[in-house]
């Protein structure tokens, strides 16, 4: 595959006041031929100026730096010129809060900080973090404020009023799940808020995201969202009205015992995937085990994760719902989806609450 032309390349502002990290990001990113790092800023108020001057395509943001923090500098950013922000912390325990906040603020990804290891081969952690940036470079950031709930919403029901007639499952829902990577943190918030604290079935979640990241993020949803909201477990029994989060770093599979599901949560699985979390993973055993009973979303991220596991969910007749590309913060894993033939419903993400809880709702 050709490289991009210099003018074409995606234009990437690193700000960091370490002088080691900015050296070794500035070394993972030009190691690809389509990526141009245009400038560094040692600091939050050199990181706006340059931001303003040079306007970078995508910009790694450092969440804590001296003068500014990474927050105040997205925060400002966010208001005047948004930009595509990947969010950069030491790890889940030192700053995971804060990520999380950026996440919010209009962050598109977060990564931890990466290296190189021996030499100039890429290791795991720098394909990871040149892929976001490939990503973040085709991300609109306003759709994440847009579309984010304040979390005080009008408390949310469940009505004895008709439903609609058409586009619902056929058979009952037994269990919801959803998957999601750029921008989901956020649009998981604005599904849940949409459902209430009786919610007839369980719902699982595969969210990609650095290992660490996600109890934070189930607890911080835990607290907005009616729902119970917690990050998965080895062996954990599915309950109707709670969320389990894949943990980051492994892999989350439904299993039917008895009459129970139950959850297997390990490193590897059948599938070969580069995603762990991996939503294809994931839907595969919905499928297996759910059948005509799995109603399964698939919302804003990069790249294809959760088309095949979805052509199997579809094979058992279950049902398939995906962001519209209006309001998806990256238009890569629903297009896959839709552009499969394999949706029943696409909707933005503002109604994907609503219509998951009219199909649960049908039967």
């Amino acid at each position: 595959m050709k490289s991009l032309s210099k003018q074409h390349k995606i234009k990437v502002l690193i700000a960091d006041d370490s002088p080691f990290m900015r050296m070794t990001l500035q070394r993972i990113l030009e190691q690809d031929p389509d990526i141009e790092v245009v400038d560094v800023a040692h600091d939050g108020l050199e990181a706006i100026e340059k931001i303003q001057r040079l306007s970078p395509q995508v910009v790694i943001l450092d969440v804590e730096m001296p003068k500014m923090t990474g927050l105040q500098v997205l925060d400002e950013v966010m208001r005047w010129q948004p930009t595509p922000v990947i969010i950069m912390s030491a790890s889940a325990a030192k700053e995971g809060q804060l990520t999380l906040q950026a996440l919010e603020l209009g962050a598109v990804d977060a990564v931890v900080n990466p290296s190189l290891g021996r030499g100039v081969a890429l290791t795991d952690s720098a394909r990871d973090l040149i892929e976001k940036v490939k990503a973040a470079s085709g991300a609109d950031p306003r759709r994440i404020r847009s579309a984010a709930p304040s979390g005080e919403e009008t408390k949310v029901k469940i009505s004895g009023k008709r439903l609609k007639e058409t586009s619902v499952p056929q058979d009952r829902v037994e269990l919801v799940a959803i998957g999601s990577s750029t921008g989901g943190p956020p649009a998981l918030q604005t599904v849940f808020i949409n459902l209430p604290q009786n919610f007839p079935v369980p719902i699982i979640v595969a969210q990609h995201m650095p290992p660490g990241f996600t109890a934070l993020l189930a607890q911080r949803l835990d607290k907005i969202c009616q729902l119970k909201i917690k990050e998965a477990a080895q062996g954990d029994i599915l309950q109707a009205g709670t969320v389990y989060i894949a943990p980051a770093g492994k892999q989350m599979q439904v299993q039917r015992r008895q009459r129970q599901l139950t959850l297997q949560i390990d490193d590897e699985a059948l599938i070969p995937t580069v995603y762990h979390p991996s939503v294809d993973v994931m839907f595969s055993s919905v499928a297996k085990e759910i059948g005509s009973g799995a109603l399964c979303a698939i919302l804003t991220g990069m790249g294809s994760d959760g088309m095949k596991g979805m052509k199997e969910v579809k094979a058992r007749k279950g049902f398939a719902v995906a962001e519209a590309e209006e309001s998806c913060v990256v238009y890569g894993m629903p297009r896959a989806v839709i552009e499969a033939g394999l949706a029943d419903r696409v909707a933005p993400l503002p109604e994907i609450g609503k219509i998951i809880l009219e199909c649960v709702m049908r039967r």
